[in-house]
């Protein structure tokens, strides 16, 4: 799983294969959408995705690791 540090200002560098995966350059922007209390998905910012942003946050679920292993057994 990848991993960043909060540095004492609090900035964050995303591993490569994150940004990557979302497509980030440098000097793009991103959202952080709350998807339940105290956990947040990132996602590049576009139009569409800060139109659907309550819409996105209403059906997100994110599923505990006992969860996983219950479905897969």
């Amino acid at each position: 799983m990848p991993s960043a540090m909060v540095t004492f200002n609090g900035r964050i560098t995303l591993p490569t294969d994150v940004r990557k995966q979302l497509g980030l350059k440098t000097g793009d922007n991103i959202d952080f959408i709350e998807i339940e209390k105290g956990r947040f998905a990132i996602c590049p910012r576009t139009a569409a995705i800060r139109d659907k942003e309550k819409s996105v946050t209403a059906q997100a679920h994110v599923h505990a690791p006992d969860e996983i292993s219950e479905t897969v057994q």
